[in-house]
């Protein structure tokens, strides 16, 4: 069973509830929309207790990449921003699953290695910071490509499309993007792209530290929308009667896979790896389990939406992404 160690770039979280051109990816939009109904310097924090389940994706990958050089000989050690489901999140028995952990297991068997999961705030991943301290060897957490992460890592082909979304309570009236006035409240993940599109159009945000604490502040009435990837707002948002999905926002997004930068022959490996995924059917079958199936891992419960209060209180900021 792979193992999962904690590794702390920011405060830590208070729930768990909470993406190709060349590669033929496919757009989550419909995806994630057909999913809604359905069920600075690091600091290590040691040892987490969880485990990374492993996968049960059925298709075999017919590659083998024997000489890809790791940072610990027989271990792939994966960066992830856990919880951030579908991605990354825990499941109810503690185990660490999602999107991003059947591609990170595919990596590992096709390198002939563990998996081991590195548990970091979204912050040091972006910024390169998790990777540059060395704390692990690839981060795979749902990260959009853009030019300035680019000038701190090396990405891989694209793996997944993800567009922004938006989602508005029902009583806020909102219907387009048109209607988000200085009297509309934008909720966004802190750090994100959504956030950085959200202060660029202007709208008055508040800022939340993952996923979860941003749907739970929508449905709680702290803001009146949120902005950020379909594949996370669709997942998030559920069966919930009183939130509503807006518009689609085409940023043309695409989510990479990162190593350290001048790791050119992991970056290498880890294409190739991508390349068969979509060749043999793996890829297709990871999209379906996750985005369309409706039947995957219920969510660990940890904290409660008074926490959420609290833990949102200090990183609510006005026009700042």
């Amino acid at each position: 069973m792979p193992s999962t160690t904690i590794e702390t770039f920011r405060e830590p979280r208070f729930r768990i509830p909470r993406r190709a051109a060349a590669l033929g990816t496919l757009t989550v939009a419909a995806l994630a929309l057909s999913a809604c109904g359905d069920d600075g310097s690091s600091e290590s924090g040691g040892s987490g207790g969880d485990t990374a389940a492993s996968t049960d994706i059925q298709t075999e990958l017919d590659i083998s990449i024997d000489d890809v050089e790791l940072a610990s000989e027989g271990t792939l050690s994966v960066c992830s921003d856990v919880p951030y489901p579908p991605f990354e999140y825990h499941d109810d028995a503690g185990n660490v699953v999602g999107f991003d952990m059947d591609i990170a297991q595919g990596l590992a068997d096709a390198f002939g290695a563990e998996l081991e999961v590195v548990q970091t705030g979204f912050e040091g991943i972006q910024s390169g910071v998790a990777l540059n301290a060395d704390s692990c060897d690839l981060a795979i957490s749902g990260m959009s490509i853009t030019e300035e992460r680019a000038g701190n890592m090396l990405f891989s082909e694209p793996y997944l499309n993800d567009n922004l979304g938006l989602l508005a309570s029902e009583e806020s009236g909102v219907e387009s993007v048109d209607d988000l006035d200085d009297s509309i409240t934008v909720g966004v993940q802190a750090d994100t792209t959504g956030a950085t599109y959200a202060t660029d159009q202007g709208y008055s945000t508040r800022d939340y530290p993952d996923s979860g604490l941003l749907i739970q502040g929508l449905e709680s009435g702290q803001v009146e929308a949120a902005m950020g990837n379909i594949s996370i707002l669709g997942y998030q948002a559920g069966e919930d009667s009183s939130v509503t999905f807006v518009e689609e926002i085409d940023t043309g997004e695409q989510l990479g896979i990162a190593a350290q930068e001048g790791d050119q022959q992991l970056i290498d490996a880890v294409d190739e790896v991508l390349a068969e995924m979509e060749s043999s059917g793996y890829m297709d079958e990871v999209k379906t389990k996750w985005f369309e199936s409706g039947e995957t891992p219920e969510e660990g419960s940890e904290g409660s939406a008074d926490e959420s209060e609290e833990s949102t209180e200090d990183s609510s900021t006005e026009g700042d992404g």
